[in-house]
Order: structure tokens, then C-alpha cells, then sequence
């Protein structure tokens, strides 16, 4: 797993298998909806601004397939950078 941290974002890119280990890849809607697939692999965004207001927002909205938040046990995210009320994985 490789942090990519710019101005306004920090980007995780990773392999198959870590999206499957840590954001749930192919468990459906338990799946991590921050998890996008790019031309250099998998990555996450939720500290992405502006992709994960999109994807939060999508959220709310319910249209989305996975539906998961990430933060869980394992999420490199997991207590870190977000408010506490954002530690809920519904």
C-alpha cells in the first residue's frame, strides 16, 4: 500500500488483494465505497476532497452499491482524521 498526500487529499493506492483484505472488495453492499478502481489500481479515496464529497453524498442519497464507510478495524483510516461521529460503518 502506497500513500500518495497532496495539497488537499491523500490518496491510498493498493493491491487486489488489500482491496479485498481491507475495504471488502466483492462482499457487496459491505464493500467500502470509498474504493475506486483507477489506471494505476485500486485506490481508496475518502480523504480525497473533492472525489469523497461525491461519494459521501451518494451515501446520504442511498444510489449507491456498497454502501460501506470504511474506519473498521484494518482501514488505514480506522480513528484517524475524522470526526467521531463519522466512526460509524452503518
Amino acid at each position: 500500500m502506497k500513500k500518495v498526500v497532496g495539497d488537499f487529499s491523500t490518496v491510498l493506492c493498493m493491491s487486489m488483494e488489500e482491496a479485498k483484505d481491507i475495504c471488502r472488495l466483492g462482499k457487496g453492499s459491505e464493500c467500502c465505497a470509498f474504493l475506486v478502481m483507477s489506471p494505476q489500481g485500486f485506490e481508496c479515496i475518502r480523504m480525497d476532497y473533492p472525489s469523497n464529497s461525491l461519494i459521501f453524498d451518494r451515501l446520504e442519497k442511498g444510489t449507491m452499491n456498497a454502501k460501506g464507510r470504511g474506519l473498521w478495524e484494518g482501514c488505514p483510516w480506522h480513528m484517524e482524521g475524522v470526526k467521531s461521529e463519522d466512526w460509524a460503518t452503518k
